[in-house]
């Protein structure tokens, strides 16, 4: 049987929900043609009929590689993830921000569109809220996306401020967790963890960059002087639990944000005491 009708056979044995027929047939194809895409595909179908799903994403991964920018393997991932909840969150998100870009290729605003609004909504029905501020970041200007579907996403300014709300919560919770794991260790006092672990998590935080990306995208001039005041506590926070000899660039910044806001008069106390104490000649190690 030539490959063309091997491959019609397989396809009318997935119409008829006949799974191990179509695998046989799409494989008598892959002998003669490793790399033939539709059979890729057709044994992506079966074999998520048959509920092999790791088996089904293996050919449709397969399938993507021969032919990436042809969404049809793509939309075969996309089923498979979907249906597996929040076991697949990271993966639905890999695959929905493939599937945008390639029908932004083809000028496909909408499908597009639906691409990112499905990731970001199987992120917050079934991932955790880490996996959903990076669902979320799929929608703002740094995303690779952006510019093409600009106008059809949430403004910056929503995104950054729903993402810099999932980062505060996580890491108030992961600082007292880890706290409470370290604070009976021998020889632990509870001042020297609390520096440690705010240390940590202060260092791997993306917060200040969220919010000056707040700052930079809002309209609304109270939330931007809420976020201008986040930003100078939390590099002032970061400083103090900074290491000696590391704190000087970090210094500078806490400074420079506090110059700023006593320039245009913010009546924020602790912008106000840096400004009046630091520039008197205090140490940073003093506070």
């Amino acid at each position: 049987m030539s490959a063309k009708a091997s491959l019609k056979a397989a396809k009318s044995a997935i119409d008829a929900k006949k799974w191990d027929e179509a695998i046989e047939q799409a494989n008598s194809v892959l002998e003669k043609d490793a790399n033939n895409y539709f059979a890729k595909l057709f044994i992506g179908r079966a074999q998520d009929g048959l509920g092999r799903l790791d088996s089904a994403a293996q050919a449709y991964s397969d399938a993507t590689k021969i032919k990436p920018q042809d969404p049809q393997a793509w939309l075969g991932l996309r089923g498979l993830y979907q249906k597996q909840g929040r076991a697949k969150v990271d993966e639905r998100i890999d695959v929905e921000l493939q599937l945008a870009h390639i029908y932004a290729e083809l000028d496909d605003a909408h499908k597009a569109q639906v691409a990112i609004d499905g990731l970001v909504d199987q992120a917050r029905k079934h991932g955790t809220k880490l996996q959903y501020a990076r669902a979320l970041s799929t929608q703002l200007p740094t995303s690779p996306i952006y510019s093409y579907l600009e106008g059809r996403l949430p403004h910056p300014a929503a995104t950054y401020t729903r993402i810099a709300e999932i980062h505060e919560a996580e890491e108030a919770s992961t600082i007292k967790r880890l706290i409470d794991e370290r604070r009976l260790r021998l020889g632990a006092t509870l001042e020297n963890t609390t520096l440690q672990v705010k240390n940590e998590v202060y260092a791997a935080s993306p917060l200040e960059d969220v919010y000056q990306s707040i700052i930079d995208w809002t309209n609304d001039d109270a939330l931007r002087r809420e976020y201008e005041e986040k930003l100078l506590l939390r590099a002032y926070d970061t400083l103090l639990v900074l290491p000696s000899g590391s704190k000087e660039q970090k210094r500078e910044k806490v400074m420079k944000l506090a110059h700023d806001m006593v320039i245009i008069k913010h009546p924020y106390l602790l912008a106000w005491q840096i400004e009046l104490e630091w520039r008197s000649g205090l140490a940073i190690e003093a506070h």
